[in-house]
């Protein structure tokens, strides 16, 4: 038998499952076959922020056809199944939500407490075969699960012109009333997200899918945490968290102020309505 991993959960779920992947293919010497079961009922309804893009289910046929390409583009896994149910693994990750987290510590960690043999230096980011694609110096995602509500993106405004979302046409819709003319990249699946993100100076985003991919890439990153369900730390390297607009701010002036035309933050004029 194939030495087969089952994931069920959400995109960013299995990408933050990589490394516990890598970590069996060398304890087993052998490449992974990725199982992603679909269509299995979503247990999230209790999250303070509900609201996600796959609805009532954890993973849609059409988002694991979209991750595919992505898990195919590392040097451990050598195919990828997809189907709403599966006999047989080597290892069922959804184990990793019997554990008793749900929005603390590190999802990439919960592997480790389902599995003990398969923790490993999470420091050590995940190679994707993926060419760089060049779009701007900045490229921003934030999705409408997991804000912080404190943030408010127009202190962004002064790096409009170096900056491109990626993510749902809703999504942009949403903050782009706060960055006006803010540029969009369409992607048909993620690893063109990681070529989009592998090409950027920094990535900004939110407790999401795209973080997750600079995230386990080691990409030069800024997160934006969520109080209510903090369950994404920065673990390879680039990696910068902030819990209030100060923090970035702060990030910003050290990764980017050569390049603002004027960034000020004046709290005052601020609207507090979340984007």
């Amino acid at each position: 038998m194939k030495l087969t991993i089952k994931h069920s959960g959400n995109i960013g779920d299995i990408i933050y499952s990589l490394p516990a992947m890598r970590a069996a293919s060398r304890l087993h010497n052998e490449k992974v076959i990725v199982q992603l079961q679909t269509n299995k009922r979503a247990e999230y309804a209790d999250h303070p922020n509900f609201k996600h893009p796959s609805g009532s289910v954890m993973l849609t046929t059409t988002g694991a056809d979209m991750l595919r390409p992505l898990l195919l583009a590392t040097d451990f896994i050598e195919g990828v199944q997809i189907a709403d149910s599966f006999e047989e693994s080597n290892y069922n990750f959804d184990r990793m939500r019997d554990i008793g987290l749900r929005y603390q510590g590190s999802i990439s960690r919960w592997y480790f407490y389902a599995f003990p043999e398969l923790t490993c230096d999470l420091s050590e980011p995940i190679e994707f075969n993926v060419k760089a694609k060049k779009t701007s110096r900045i490229v921003i995602n934030r999705t409408e699960r997991y804000h912080n509500p404190t943030f408010d993106y127009r202190v962004l405004l002064p790096f409009r012109h170096i900056m491109t979302f990626i993510g749902l046409p809703s999504e942009y819709d949403i903050l782009n009333r706060k960055l006006p003319e803010l540029p969009y990249a369409l992607i048909s699946n993620f690893l063109e997200t990681a070529a989009i993100i592998k090409g950027c100076h920094t990535f900004i985003g939110n407790q999401s899918m795209a973080y997750a991919i600079a995230e386990v890439m080691g990409h030069r990153r800024i997160l934006e945490v969520s109080p209510f369900a903090h369950n994404c730390i920065p673990m390879t390297a680039n990696g910068y968290d902030c819990m209030n607009l100060q923090n970035l701010v702060e990030h910003m002036k050290r990764m980017h102020g050569n390049e603002r035309k004027s960034l000020q933050l004046e709290r005052a004029s601020i609207a507090t309505d979340e984007v």
